[in-house]
């Protein structure tokens, strides 16, 4: 529902903005907007540091799984040894173990939580700088090539539903960033 929203939000003000400027050339009658799409997404995946990220990501990920992995066994071998030996066990020591086995049971659930989080962060420290180098290409082809917006037309945003006129700076950022031996992938959302 939020999405839905944003996404309405989003649209909304872009009419507006082309509402505005087409009025804006119509009573000057001087420069008409020049704009221009791109695959946001497409053009991440292309990026070796995005690979390298998600590399990284990936081993780190898998390094917090064991950890928790681990706590999940000692939780494990903890129950069966109180299973085990309950019968012989005072009152108080069953009730303590009990509390010791209930405690660690809720560091595991913390340590998982906070782990989640944890990754969500690291994926956030390794993709910004390639979001922005991306994004710096991106500006500096639309300002070298005298675009007046740059709308992202990756499927998972929604954006761009429809760009007959618009102009793809695909190739263009790709060459910026020395990409050109790397395909592009197609966008059947336009």
């Amino acid at each position: 529902m939020k999405k839905q929203v944003a996404l309405l939000t989003l649209c909304m003000a872009l009419f507006g903005a082309f509402t505005v400027s087409a009025q804006t050339g119509e009573t000057n009658g001087s420069k008409t907007e020049k704009i221009g799409h791109i695959n946001a997404d497409a053009l991440l995946q292309m990026m070796p540091e995005t690979k390298q990220a998600q590399k990284e990501l990936e081993a780190y990920g898998r390094q917090l799984e064991k950890d928790l992995g681990d706590m999940e066994t000692e939780l494990q071998t903890k129950i069966s040894e109180f299973r085990s030996n309950e019968a012989m066990m005072t009152k108080l020591a069953k009730e303590s173990k009990t509390q010791e086995l209930q405690q660690l049971q809720q560091r595991i659930q913390e340590y998982s939580q906070g782990a989640q989080q944890d990754l969500q962060q690291k994926q956030v420290e390794l993709l910004t700088p390639v979001i922005e180098k991306a994004t710096k290409a991106v500006k500096e082809v639309a300002r070298e090539n005298g675009f007046t917006y740059i709308l992202d037309s990756s499927p998972s945003k929604g954006v761009v539903i429809f760009a007959e006129n618009g102009v793809d700076i695909m190739p263009l950022v790709k060459k910026k960033l020395g990409l050109t031996g790397t395909p592009t992938p197609t966008n059947t959302g336009n």
